[in-house]
């Protein structure tokens, strides 16, 4: 898990570039868009708007790395670092979720606006996370493909 926020992205060496990029695409089309999906320009990545009240779910997926960017309201997200074997040796889930129904080593990071949750997959997270009563929120979800970092996908470099 990577955590962060907008504001500081260009200063957060830990973030890859493509990502960084695809934040500040999604944060710009958040701003003037209604909930919905939106195509993002790096292949296969896309952009969930989702506006509602937190409650909250395990989930976990295989296929893509999720990141999480808070626009609006108050949120706390759960994630381990523990992966399940048994979730790990699955290969193809269907709409690329599954939702685990507990987790070992749970740990919470709190989300202000502005401010990011990126998860690897196999890393169990659990958004939309309160304190007290629900409370309405606004997200853009950014979903990349694993595949796009996978050594066979970056160009390769020559020793000189």
């Amino acid at each position: 898990m990577l955590y962060g926020n907008i504001e500081q992205l260009t200063l957060l060496p830990y973030v890859n570039n493509i990502i960084k990029k695809l934040i500040i695409e999604a944060v710009k089309i958040a701003e003037d868009q209604p909930a919905g999906r939106y195509e993002l320009s790096f292949p296969e990545s896309f952009l969930m708007i989702s506006e509602g009240e937190t409650h909250s779910s395990l989930n976990l997926h295989k296929k893509y790395i999720d990141v999480q960017i808070l626009l609006s309201g108050y949120e706390e997200i759960g994630y381990s670092n523990k992966i399940d074997t048994r979730i790990k040796e699955l290969e193809h889930l269907p709409d690329d979720i599954i939702f685990p129904e507990c987790v070992a080593n749970e740990q919470f990071v709190t989300l202000n606006p502005g401010d990011f949750a990126l998860f690897y997959p196999n890393q169990i997270h659990r958004p939309l996370c309160t304190r007290g009563k629900p409370a309405p929120v606004k997200k853009a979800i950014v979903k990349i493909p694993a595949t796009a970092f996978s050594e066979s996908s970056l160009p390769c470099q020559t020793k000189e």
